[in-house]
């Protein structure tokens, strides 16, 4: 195995998952006010199995079906672009919504699930990710499955940098974090909107 390309692939993950985007803003306002062992709990009973159900899936199809993966995307990406800006204003207004009514926000299996499932970003950025992992000299499979697993352990050590962030950033802030995650959250949905705007624009106008 190439051991500088295994390094490219972690590379790769890093920067994937260092910028901030709606998962990571859901998780920390979702973790923010847990204890740590409810965190553990969060991770466990729902981080993890949408990472193994959704990320991992993703992950694997984009290097085995890569030309696929990429061809498909850019014949739906107008879709994804709107379904994810409106999921994702959706999550806004229950960020906002918890913090008027003084409530927890709540991040579920499913609800993390739509998030990754709908974002353009993984979409669009996974395929570059698997021509990287596709450099490997293993069978392609194999390739696969390291690129998966490595992106399950980065974005769990991210997990654990994001809710630190969140928990930091309650102290900060307090109950303003949550004004702050609402308007995080609005400008990516109105991010999405624009690029279903321009991709329409491009295909049909």
């Amino acid at each position: 195995m190439d051991v500088g390309v295994l390094y490219k692939v972690i590379l790769f993950w890093g920067i994937f998952y260092i910028t901030p985007g709606p998962v990571w803003i859901s998780v920390m306002e979702a973790t923010r006010k847990l204890s740590v062992a409810d965190i553990v709990k969060f991770y466990f009973k729902v981080f993890f199995p949408v990472n193994i159900t959704i990320q991992l899936s993703q992950a694997i199809v984009s290097v085995i079906f890569i030309d696929l993966v990429s061809k498909y995307f850019s014949q739906v990406d107008l879709l994804f672009y709107i379904l994810g800006g409106l999921y994702i204003s959706y999550l806004a207004y229950k960020t906002l919504k918890s913090k008027q009514t003084n409530s927890a926000f709540k991040l579920g299996f499913l609800s993390l699930s739509l998030i990754m499932f709908l974002s353009p970003k993984i979409w669009l950025l996974f395929p570059s990710g698997a021509v990287i992992a596709n450099q490997l000299s293993a069978d392609m499979l194999i390739n696969a499955f390291i690129f998966g697993f490595s992106m399950l352990l980065i974005s769990s050590l991210l997990f654990v940098v994001y809710c630190t962030i969140g928990k930091l950033g309650t102290k900060l802030l307090k109950d303003n974090f949550s004004y702050l995650a609402f308007g995080l959250l609005f400008i990516f949905a109105l991010f999405l909107f624009n690029e279903a705007y321009h991709v329409a624009s491009v295909k049909y106008l």
